[in-house]
């Protein structure tokens, strides 16, 4: 007769076997989600579109947590993505200056780079 411990480690591995490549799979769509509004950020700010470029990071940056809560995270390219992205934020916050909303585009750029290498992982 098979012990009761036995069945209920052996389900809970299945269990677990079964979930992980979707947790990673999740936090890899963050991360592509991030990509995606990083590039319309740096798209909306060459374009000197202040409040869209600051929406845009913005729900990058959102993107990046959650794939960073999700435990996706190689080689923490993310977490630099994320430092990046709040340089952004803070250097164009609240400004009409092009200088500044340059300045904070470069800094999406950098967290572009950052954000297509966690992808490729």
């Amino acid at each position: 007769m098979i012990n009761r411990r036995l069945v209920f480690a052996a389900l809970g591995l299945g269990f677990a076997l079964a979930l992980a490549p979707r947790a990673a799979l999740a936090g890899n769509h963050h991360v592509t989600q991030a990509v995606a509004e990083t590039r319309e950020a740096i798209h909306e700010g060459k374009q000197h579109m202040f409040s869209s470029f600051a929406e845009h990071t913005h729900n990058a940056l959102d993107h990046a947590r959650e794939a960073v809560a999700g435990g996706f995270d190689p080689k923490g390219h993310v977490k630099m993505a994320i430092t990046h992205l709040r340089q952004a934020i803070k250097t164009a916050k609240r400004t009409h200056d092009a200088k500044r909303l340059a300045a904070g585009v470069r800094h999406a750029e950098r967290a572009l780079i950052h954000l297509k290498v966690a992808a490729e992982h």
